[in-house]
């Protein structure tokens, strides 16, 4: 059973946006290679720790601030990261503010499913550890 446990734990946190599951791919393959590139740096540049932290410190009030977190898009404010070697087109590039922009949404909505679920599964294994501990 903890095995099973441990498993979909894992698959959880491992979980990535698909571009061709969701419909975003493009006929054209300047706008495709655009958008999918702006998915690619918004995997690997947006920083979603803030949305972590939210996630997580919302289950004394019942996740009712990363419900609504979740329901917006990370604001144009949020996405310019200086890391970035492409942030020069993320405003003059449409389609790869698109594709940026999704990406950015993607992982901030995993980062807070994250950071809700992680106290959750970090009092699921102290209980789990005291009961082990006192059925001995």
């Amino acid at each position: 059973m903890r095995g099973i446990l441990f498993i979909l734990l894992i698959s959880f946190f491992s979980l990535e946006a698909q571009t061709i599951e969701d419909k975003k791919v493009f006929s054209d393959s300047i706008s495709h290679n655009d958008f999918n590139q702006g998915i690619s740096d918004a995997k690997k540049y947006f920083r979603g720790t803030g949305d972590f932290i939210i996630g997580s410190l919302s289950l004394p009030v019942y996740y009712v601030p990363a419900a609504i977190c979740y329901a917006f898009p990370p604001k144009d404010g949020r996405l310019t990261n200086p890391r970035n070697p492409n942030n020069q087109y993320l405003f003059t590039n449409a389609e790869y503010y698109r594709g940026y922009k999704y990406g950015a949404t993607k992982k901030k909505r995993r980062r807070l499913v994250q950071g809700a679920v992680t106290p959750l599964a970090v009092g699921l294994i102290a209980v789990t550890a005291a009961f082990s501990m006192l059925s001995q």
